[in-house]
């Protein structure tokens, strides 16, 4: 997702953020958890469908659906949330957000530490193979990487503000 810093922070006026929103990582979440819920719940099913075939961790699914008593059955569900809870900490964990203003380039977590590329030691930025590459004015890769936003999105921000950008 694409938002306007509006935060009245460090950045100009004129930059642009490619992050989660929180509209992104709530249904992210919702998502996760409920397919966690979902496959806690048909996990019998599962493991009737594992038995036909071949499949890795088959005998395991099989033997885990077997379990029929109460607890169980009010377990599983409970257990696929927290699962999902926990696949959608890494999912979003994952993203790495870009900042694009006339002062540089921001990548990453303000809390963790992120990369500042001043506008002065900026060369250029393309994609290489669906990563982001920025490389420095002395030709060195400052970062290589899956950032958030679509490719021609974050190529029009950089464009638009002077940046050199490069296509390989």
């Amino acid at each position: 997702m694409t938002t306007t810093d509006s935060d009245g922070g460090s950045a100009s006026a004129n930059s642009v953020v490619f992050a989660l929103s929180r509209a992104d990582i709530a249904i992210i979440s919702v998502g996760c958890v409920a397919i966690g819920v979902a496959l806690g719940f048909f996990l019998p099913a599962i493991g009737g469908f594992a038995a036909r075939f071949p499949i890795p961790f088959g005998d395991i699914i099989e033997k885990l659906s077997a379990f029929d008593q109460p607890w169980v059955v009010i377990a599983r569900p409970i257990i696929g949330a927290v699962l999902g809870i926990i696949a959608a900490f890494v999912i979003c964990g994952m993203t790495t957000p870009l900042r694009i203003d006339d002062e540089g380039i921001v990548v990453g977590r303000q809390e963790d530490h992120p990369l500042r590329i001043s506008r002065a030691s900026f060369s250029t930025a393309y994609f290489d193979g669906g990563e982001l590459t920025i490389l420095t004015e002395g030709g060195h890769q400052a970062f290589k990487g899956d950032v958030e936003g679509k490719k021609d999105d974050v190529a029009e921000a950089f464009r638009s503000r002077g940046y050199r950008w490069g296509e390989i």
